[in-house]
């Protein structure tokens, strides 16, 4: 803008020259047609000079992206941010990451409800209804992705018939297994079912190992074992809706739900297979893998995500991710569609958010990052990751051997199931009995109906 405002005052002395000269004696001397071509070109050559220099002092827009990937975690998101930042030269997207252990919902949480939000931000499913409730959301039904989640997906992406947040993965929590431990105990496979998981953890116990495994810090580790025990009849049930409605009003009241789950946790402590105290300060997917991977341990609930942790920790364990062992009969995992991308209806810069959650869910977007966490494409268009690790659990997948541990079909103004199973199974692990967690878990849905 210098270079401009120059040349202005240059025209201008010039016109006040040319006046001053006309009152004189003498005339100016005449420019001649090479003068004025000569002229031209330095004209068009500032205005160039001008332009050029607009356009490389031309804001940039700067989108903040908060997540709660981190470390291993992150998998390819970098990249992808890397990618797409040289694609669009005009828009510098910035990744922040805290872990969920570290507090992400509780700094997130702050931030948006400051007036600080970030532009694009992770979501645990969750929480993601409070957060749309609040108005803290856009409405994403429109973005191109969503055509091509499969049924079951839309389901768990709609909320209050709108879709808040659009899902990067399907997440599975299952049993991880570390097959080197289990043989050199003598044991030949990973439990399908809660008696050869009893049977197996004996063995361990009394061969000096560590049977399981469980980073609680949040509840994690213990709520994937007891809400896979007690929501498993639930969703085979074929009045399942009905079951959920009577949850949502206290009529079929939570704690008797959960009370078969809080009992089998309380079982593996008992018996010595599961340390409830060390649980509690493990926060789930840091230090219950750095526990895992010293080859210790046999088992270990976790996400599909903690493949990538384990990798680095301990590349030459030879491990795998099948099902939950809690059922007589068989195991099972739990799902979600995990890692829901919102764009903050707050944010001043929707434009270039939606662009960036476009390429993010876009199919080659898709694909990557589902392989950098060993899980599942939400995308019926999309691949899967082809890790022999989580073929177990894949194996539970097909066989529909699944609850999901978030479903928006529950009012989690009442009654959030993960939230409700972390808080009370962690209480459990703790040292309070079944029947004080049970009644103080129906007491809070009472309370939280009282307050609806």
């Amino acid at each position: 803008m210098r270079k401009r405002r120059t040349a202005a005052c240059f025209m201008a002395a010039a016109m006040v020259m040319g006046s001053l000269a006309g009152c004189g004696q003498k005339a100016a001397p005449e420019t001649t047609a090479a003068q004025t071509s000569e002229a031209k070109k330095e004209e068009t050559a500032a205005a160039e000079e001008t332009k050029a220099e607009a356009e490389s002092t031309g804001e940039q827009v700067e989108l903040k992206v908060f997540g709660f990937k981190t470390g291993a975690e992150e998998g390819a998101i970098p990249e992808l941010i890397e990618q797409f930042n040289k694609e669009n030269p005009d828009i510098k997207v910035v990744y922040e990451g805290i872990s969920n252990a570290g507090g992400y919902q509780d700094v997130l949480t702050a931030r948006l409800a400051s007036g600080q939000g970030d532009d694009v931000f992770f979501a645990n499913p969750n929480y993601l209804p409070q957060l749309q409730e609040a108005g803290y959301t856009e409405d994403l039904s429109d973005m191109p992705v969503v055509e091509k989640y499969s049924g079951l997906v839309k389901d768990l992406l709609t909320i209050n018939d709108s879709i808040p947040g659009l899902g990067m993965e399907v997440a599975v929590f299952g049993m991880f297994s570390n097959l080197d431990v289990l043989k050199e105990a003598g044991i030949d496979h990973a439990p399908a079912n809660y008696k050869e998981f009893l049977e197996d953890c004996e063995i361990l116990k009394k061969a000096g190992k560590t049977p399981v495994v469980a980073g609680a810090k949040d509840g994690t580790g213990v709520a994937i074992l007891s809400l896979a025990k007690s929501m498993d009849p639930v969703y085979q049930a074929s009045d399942k809706m009905d079951q959920i409605a009577k949850m949502n009003s206290g009529e079929l009241k939570f704690g008797d739900v959960m009370q078969p789950g809080f009992a089998l946790v309380e079982d593996l402590i008992s018996k010595g297979y599961l340390d409830g105290s060390k649980a509690l300060v493990y926060a789930a997917g840091q230090d219950d893998i750095a526990e895992f991977a010293k080859g210790g341990a046999g088992f270990m609930p976790g996400g599909s995500w903690f493949v990538a942790g384990l990798e680095s920790a301990a590349p030459d364990m030879n491990y795998t991710l099948g099902g939950i062992p809690v059922e007589d009969d068989d195991s099972l995992i739990l799902i979600n569609a995990g890692v829901r991308v919102c764009i903050n209806s707050s944010s001043e810069k929707k434009d270039a958010a939606r662009k960036f959650v476009e390429f993010f869910t876009g199919l080659d977007s898709m694909n990557a990052y589902v392989a950098s966490q060993n899980s599942f494409n939400p995308r019926t268009d999309g691949a899967s990751t082809n890790n022999d690790v989580v073929e177990p659990a894949a194996e539970r997948l097909s066989a529909a051997r699944m609850v999901p541990w978030v479903d928006s079909a529950f009012d989690i103004a009442v009654v959030s199931p993960w939230a409700d199973a972390r808080t009370f199974t962690a209480n459990v692990a703790g040292g309070d009995s079944v029947d004080n967690a049970v009644k103080d878990l129906n007491a809070q849905v009472e309370n939280n109906l009282k307050l609806k």
